[in-house]
């Protein structure tokens, strides 16, 4: 059956998010172990970059803003949970190792269903809960391996957990309210989020507050002329570029499907860099140790790759108000303990038909 429009915006929506996310991730790195030290000060520039360019758009007419503009409140609230996700995401990677920065991530979907449960009453399946146990396992055991676990690091870790779990939320609940384009939503929490994270910037990374000198980020900025420091520079202004891909191609993928299913793109991407990483950049097996971590990273990528189409096959027969795959694989009472709504309504219009 082909793809209709919409499911194909959907589907460019996540390969977009998925390769810019990925190259953000590790050029963010490139650009800490280069020497550049100033996380909060990073997302200030990725903000600003990404009010100029919605600018510039503007003034060539292929961007207009809303009718219908979104309260200051609104603005505060999710331009606040977007900067301190990723404020706390780049702490986290500048602080741990990037396995320890994917396991991280495998926390954000039960938080995520437990925040849309209490809060906003949404209820899961136990046909999707299924899935995504698969999913949180398969990259957990894939990871788990890399884990290097550090006091302050955990502590950013739990941090940008929550904060990314709740922006991603009001991401889509705050399009569907005011009836805004992720676009627009993006540009307009744009200087809140720039202004925010300035005044976190000049606190915590412009100013030396010990009696030791140390190099704060205008120093680094002082030196740009320096062979070091302007190759990381360049990276940084690289930066800048993606992060506006990853914003643009989150804010449309979850305004197209909801925070869930952006954390199952999330996790296939996980699962994706580690593949790269096997075939790209191969482990030395010369112990037994060695051996079992490779073994153990190909098994968890497998079985989180079969999560994700466990997914996405429960996703799209619940739209075609098809039987998925726990339908034909399952007995009939497995099938309505996973979901007993979809049985109670097929047996409410069976008795209507009779």
């Amino acid at each position: 059956m082909p793809l209709d429009a919409s499911e194909v915006k959907s589907l460019a929506y996540a390969v977009l998010n998925v390769a810019s996310s990925v190259s953000l991730v590790l050029l963010n790195k490139r650009v800490f172990t280069g020497g550049f030290f100033y996380p909060m000060s990073l997302s200030f520039f990725h903000f600003v970059f990404t009010i100029v360019f919605f600018e510039v758009l503007r003034s060539l007419g292929l961007y207009q803003r809303p009718k219908e503009q979104l309260p200051q409140i609104e603005k505060f609230k999710v331009g606040c949970s977007g900067f301190a996700s990723i404020g706390f995401m780049n702490l986290s990677l500048t602080y741990n190792s990037v396995g320890f920065y994917q396991v991280t991530k495998l926390i954000m979907v039960p938080v995520t269903l437990a925040i849309n449960a209490i809060f906003y009453g949404v209820q899961t399946t136990g046909k999707i809960k299924a899935s995504l146990f698969l999913i949180v396992a398969g990259v957990g055991v894939a990871t788990v391996t890399d884990l290097e676990l550090r006091p302050l690091g955990f502590g950013f870790g739990c941090a940008a957990v929550v904060a990314t779990a709740m922006f991603q939320i009001w991401q889509g609940t705050k399009q569907k309210e005011f009836g805004l384009s992720g676009t627009q939503l993006q540009a307009a929490i744009a200087p809140m989020q720039s202004a925010q994270a300035l005044m976190v910037a000049g606190i915590a990374e412009c100013v030396c507050w010990g009696a030791v000198p140390c190099e704060t980020a205008i120093d680094y900025f002082e030196e740009w002329a320096e062979p070091s420091h302007f190759h990381t520079l360049m990276l940084v202004l690289g930066t800048c570029f993606l992060a506006l891909l990853v914003n643009f191609s989150s804010f449309g993928l979850i305004g197209r499907t909801g925070p869930i299913t952006f954390q199952v793109v999330g996790h296939a991407k996980t699962c994706l860099v580690l593949v790269g990483g096997y075939v790209l950049f191969p482990a030395k097996v010369n112990s037994p140790a060695a051996v079992r971590q490779m073994y153990n990273n190909i098994a968890g990528v497998s079985v989180a790759f079969v999560g994700c189409v466990l997914y996405g096959n429960v996703k799209y027969a619940a739209g075609q108000g098809k039987d998925d795959c726990f339908d034909c694989v399952c007995p009939g009472p497995v099938s309505q303990m996973l979901d007993p709504a979809k049985y109670a309504t097929e047996e409410e219009e069976g008795l209507t038909k009779q």
